[in-house]
């Protein structure tokens, strides 16, 4: 049977594609047959750039025991905990297939710097438990806490000497409030928040490089 014109039903020859009648172009588009999908695309390996959590965490928890430790034991250094935050994402990578890079760094390594903040508070207080009551040390540790708040009161006088003029013991008041036990306290808060977010904001920092520098490399492939 010979074809005709889609659209005004003239006979045409085999292979014309135009209607020599009126001109319009004979083109079929044959549907898809039900259940077929189209296969989806893959995405290249850089567009995955959202955190495993899973595995950041997991990572930054193992990695925090040690920092926390020694930032207990040996104080806080900024070197070894950006070294922690290096290190976290360098495992991050090797547990997970996701793609880093700095800003990804930057969240992980934050999390590295949180654990390892509350360890370190920990191991810290557990320390000066041992060197009190184990040791029976108080009196050096008491004397360390005076010797800093003497610093810290006799700074606040010299600093608002206006204020000593005209308010004499409110002055006097808060520099008596370093040298008391809840001064002491305080200032051993106030320490451990001051370490806290330094530690947060270098494992930050350390996994922000990280998560650049590893992204530029390939990622080894592990073996099965």
């Amino acid at each position: 049977m010979d074809p005709v014109c889609l659209r005004c039903g003239n006979t045409l020859r085999e292979g014309e594609s135009f209607c020599p009648h009126c001109g319009a172009p004979q083109l079929v588009v044959e549907a898809a047959e039900p259940g077929m999908q189209q296969a989806p695309t893959q995405r290249p390996q850089g567009e995955l750039r959202g955190v495993q959590w899973p595995a950041a965490i997991s990572s930054a928890l193992l990695l925090a025991i040690p920092v926390g430790l020694l930032s207990a034991l040996a104080g806080m250094s900024s070197i070894f905990v950006i070294a922690g935050g290096f290190a976290t994402i360098a495992l991050y990578r090797r547990k997970s297939s996701a793609f880093t890079d700095g800003r990804i760094g930057w969240r992980v390594g934050a999390i590295l710097g949180l654990a390892s903040a509350v360890i370190a508070s920990a191991a810290d207080a557990a320390r000066m438990l041992v060197l009190r009551y184990g040791m029976h040390e108080a009196h050096a540790i008491d004397e360390q806490f005076r010797m800093v708040a003497q610093q810290m009161a006799d700074q606040a006088l010299k600093s608002n000497s206006e204020a000593m003029q005209q308010a004499p013991q409110l002055v006097h008041a808060w520099a008596n409030f370093w040298l008391s036990a809840e001064g002491h306290a305080a200032i051993q808060l106030l320490t451990a928040a001051l370490v806290s977010v330094g530690m947060i904001l270098f494992a930050a920092a350390g996994g922000a490089i990280a998560g650049r520098v590893l992204a530029a490399r390939p990622r080894a492939q592990r073996s099965l």
